[in-house]
């Protein structure tokens, strides 16, 4: 299969430097499924001389990017990328091990790719196939029993540090706003507020959930919340100035590129949390979860293996060797 992707991870690079990643992968050229979260940047490629087009890739990132970057980045061609698309799926290769939404950010990233340009077949059936063997081990392997869901533990964090019933506003209409908003709601939190410049969108959804809906003006006042939930994008970020004495005492940035000012960091009254140390905090998960993982890895390499053959015997049929 001429398939390949170039990555760069929450393993292989630090935050900041993955926002610039993340932010010079919206200039790139047709062709290719980007796929975007928290913990990665990968851009996957299908080209008949994969090095060139790994070539290009780098040349058309260091425009974006003015120094270089190459020792942070993973190569994968051919099986090896099916293999790695397959684990990143089934959430083998998250910070939060078998964690459950990344297969919806992969079909999202392949979908939305998919429906603004023509993609190889190879691209085709590397995520479809991909997304089918996550759906499959989830069903099969009893790790994913009782997944790790992001809501669930950010809901933990806040309990843990704010404790009963804080004053919350969530920055951002995001699916991962949502998601966590509907928890809070059935664990009993009613003092939301969602700030987003989509105020539209967003009104039945502040109805459901008896939200307090503010436009981005809100963001003037982040201060008077007890807790900052961020899930949004931004170019530059969107919570920058501080007050001598805020009251919150709390703040989750999921955004990548990040939303608030990292330097709110030092504030010595105030917690600010990025994706990276969210993870380290439910660290120990992955301890009681690991001894399944190489059985799962065992079925997906013979997954691929098996897959990977009946393209190319379908290739030679449509293509015939003259």
């Amino acid at each position: 299969m001429q398939i390949g992707v170039l990555g760069i991870n929450y393993k292989s690079a630090p935050l900041h430097l993955r926002e610039k990643i993340a932010q010079a992968c919206r200039h790139l050229s047709p062709h290719k499924v980007v796929l975007s979260t928290c913990y990665r940047t990968e851009i996957y490629i299908s080209q008949e001389n994969l090095a060139e087009a790994q070539a290009e890739l780098f040349s058309d990132l260091k425009k974006e990017i003015p120094h270089s970057h190459e020792h942070a980045f993973y190569t994968y061609f051919g099986k090896e990328c099916f293999y790695h698309l397959a684990c990143v799926t089934a959430g083998l290769d998250s910070a939060m091990l078998a964690e459950s939404d990344v297969q919806r950010q992969v079909k999202l990233a392949y979908e939305e790719t998919r429906t603004r340009q023509v993609l190889s077949p190879g691209l085709h059936y590397l995520f479809q196939k991909s997304l089918k063997l996550g759906k499959t081990v989830r069903s099969t392997f009893s790790i994913f029993e009782n997944p790790l869901h992001l809501e669930g533990m950010i809901y933990q964090l806040v309990d843990k540090v704010l404790g009963a019933s804080p004053r919350l506003l969530f920055v951002g209409n995001s699916d991962i706003n949502r998601k966590m908003i509907h928890l809070f709601w059935r664990k009993g939190h009613k003092n939301m507020t969602l700030c987003t410049r989509g105020l539209e969108s967003a009104h039945s959804f502040a109805l459901d959930y008896e939200l307090t809906l503010k436009d981005r003006s809100e963001l003037d006042h982040w201060h008077h919340y007890e807790g900052v939930i961020a899930a949004t994008h931004s170019e530059s970020p969107l919570i920058s100035s501080m007050p001598e004495k805020p009251l919150t005492r709390l703040i989750l940035d999921l955004s990548v590129p990040r939303c608030v000012k990292p330097s709110f960091k030092k504030h010595p009254q105030l917690s600010v949390l990025d994706m990276e140390q969210i993870s380290a905090f439910f660290e120990s998960h992955h301890s009681e979860r690991l001894s399944e993982v190489q059985s799962i890895k065992n079925y997906l390499v013979q997954a691929v293996e098996r897959y990977t053959a009946l393209f190319e015997r379908k290739s030679l049929i449509s293509f015939p060797l003259i």
